[in-house]
């Protein structure tokens, strides 16, 4: 699998999540019917501010080798937050784009899975 391309699809959909948290919190709260006050928008930009660190942690490491025990850390990390955070879409799912966020999440989930979990180097 070409990891480069799967952390850079990984970059691009955690720092959009990343600016829309951490920059329009009370928008998207309110887009969800959470709260637009409070401890709610406090725990969305704090979120907001925990997946643009997790995109640039990929960002950073998109070259390196990747798969088996080379990067296990990063893909186990990933694998972890991709697969609980679609789960955790799925249960919640009400509305299309919850849906279409949960299938992304489950997608990155099985991808992480498979690269912490095979050889990078093999070739069949």
């Amino acid at each position: 699998m070409k990891t480069k391309i799967l952390m850079i699809l990984s970059v691009a959909y955690l720092s959009t999540q990343g600016v829309l948290f951490t920059f329009l919190p009370q928008e998207v709260n309110a887009h969800f019917g959470q709260s637009t006050a409070g401890v709610g928008l406090l725990i969305s930009q704090t979120l907001g501010a925990a997946l643009l660190a997790f995109a640039l942690l990929n960002w950073m490491t998109r070259s390196n080798i990747l798969g088996g025990i080379y990067g296990k850390p990063l893909m186990m990390a990933n694998f972890l937050f991709f697969f609980a955070s679609g789960m955790s879409y799925l249960k919640a799912a009400d509305s299309p784009v919850v849906w279409v966020m949960a299938a992304i999440s489950m997608a990155f989930g099985f991808s992480f899975g498979y690269v912490a979990f095979t050889h990078p180097f093999k070739t069949s």
